[in-house]
């Protein structure tokens, strides 16, 4: 289990920030020591392809091998094949200066300077072998405000905290535990429904991918999973607040809810995922981020496929010969790389 924190701050440089790495002690996929001191956005997209068990896209050309070998564990063939990519996005320098990473319970962790390189990055992968699912949004059946009133009572028992409705719906207070002070939301505040909504889109959503995970798990298959969603209850809390002690606040609940979550993931996921969190204060649309992900038709990280991975046309004697064919292009490949690096 693996999270990748992205502060994007508003420095006098523009697009500086930090890259924390925070690992899973029993099993690294990091370096904990690295002389790597910055990272660029490229580099984490060129990260995230190789964590996923792919090739660097050829859009990031200048993405060198050793920036790789600076940032991962040498062995190509644990992976996480896994990753979570969650951006919060308009959080301005105020309110990030004020964060203490040791006080969410992250283990492992160490941290780069990461380097802007514009205001979005493409991350281009194979469609027919990822399997990409948006974390964004209530489910339709779950749009109406008796059911999202329920799904609040359900993530403030699961933070610990408590619910209480108002005259109308949507209209009580949502009471949450920070390490040292209890915080309420009022939710006949536009920011503060707009917080606590964020905070039920992302709680039912990842429930909904573990759901599926543990389904696809039961078959022979192998998968790959792109979890991927926007985080925008914080920058409403600072357009209404201001410089307040409130958005702080905030962002201490959702980062606490996150690693909540990513520990809920990783019982699910058997330690075999990464999560990439970017706080930043990049204002876009919605619908964008900073890494612009497409699902393409090139071609497959070892070899054609039969079809795409959802199908069930391929018997379990091709899916154990294409996983043989896979196993043995995976050894020769590392050997090949382990004499080139002898030979220098």
């Amino acid at each position: 289990f693996v999270m990748i924190l992205l502060l994007c701050t508003t420095a006098q440089i523009k697009g500086s920030g930090w890259v924390v790495l925070v690992d899973n002690p029993d099993h690294r996929y990091f370096r904990t020591q690295s002389q790597e001191a910055h990272m660029t956005q490229s580099d984490v997209a060129a990260a995230m392809s190789v964590l996923l068990g792919f090739a660097p896209a050829a859009s990031h050309p200048s993405i060198s091998s050793s920036k790789l070998d600076a940032l991962l564990t040498p062995n190509p063939f644990k992976r996480p094949h896994a990753v979570f990519m969650l951006e919060a996005r308009g959080i301005n320098q105020v309110t990030l200066s004020g964060l203490d990473f040791s006080k969410f319970g992250l283990e492992s962790y160490s941290q780069r300077r990461l380097v802007d390189e514009s205001n979005r990055t493409a991350f281009d992968l194979p469609e027919n072998e990822v399997m990409l699912e948006s974390l964004n949004g209530i489910s339709d059946d779950d749009c109406d405000v008796h059911s999202v009133e329920k799904e609040l009572l359900d993530l403030a028992l699961w933070l610990g905290g408590s619910y209480t409705g108002g005259h109308q719906p949507l209209q009580g207070n949502l009471s949450i535990p920070l390490s040292e002070e209890l915080m309420t939301f009022n939710l006949l505040k536009g920011a503060d429904q707009i917080f606590a909504k964020e905070l039920i889109s992302l709680h039912q959503n990842i429930r909904r991918v573990a759901a599926i995970h543990e389904d696809l798990a039961k078959s022979s298959q192998d998968t790959t999973e792109l979890l991927i969603g926007s985080f925008v209850g914080v920058k409403a809390l600072q357009e209404y607040y201001g410089n307040d002690n409130i958005p702080q606040q905030g962002l201490d609940v959702f980062l606490n809810v996150v690693v909540k979550l990513f520990h809920s993931l990783r019982l699910s996921y058997g330690g075999q995922i990464v999560g990439i969190i970017s706080i930043n204060s990049n204002v876009v649309p919605s619908s964008d981020g900073m890494f612009d992900v497409k699902l393409s038709s090139r071609n497959s990280r070892w070899l054609s496929e039969l079809g795409p991975f959802k199908s069930s046309a391929m018997s379990n004697s091709t899916i154990a010969e294409v996983k043989l064919v896979r196993r043995a292009i995976a050894w020769s490949t590392g050997l090949i790389l382990l004499i080139a690096t002898l030979v220098g």
